[in-house]
């Protein structure tokens, strides 16, 4: 790949985040700082993070969940052709 397609996809890339509604990731391209910007990213991390922690959390206790199931029959009132 040359230096002009990694030049074009980096612009591509950037103008998505810039773009996204993703919040926060808009905030880390942008931000001309870079204690800004590394907060914006750690928060945004962070934020995944803790959405894929209760996302396993949540499966794991809904999979994990005991039931029975109580049948019960009355011959009699069954009738035999």
């Amino acid at each position: 790949m040359s230096t002009e397609e990694e030049a074009s996809i980096c612009d591509h890339i950037r103008k998505l985040a810039e773009n996204t509604s993703v919040r926060g990731v808009g905030r880390i391209v942008k931000s001309s700082d870079g204690l800004n910007r590394s907060l914006w990213a750690f928060a945004v991390v962070s934020c995944a993070a803790m959405l894929v922690y209760q996302l396993t959390c949540v499966v794991s206790q809904y999979l994990r969940y005991e039931f029975s199931t109580v049948t019960k029959e009355d011959i009699r009132s069954r009738t035999v052709s």
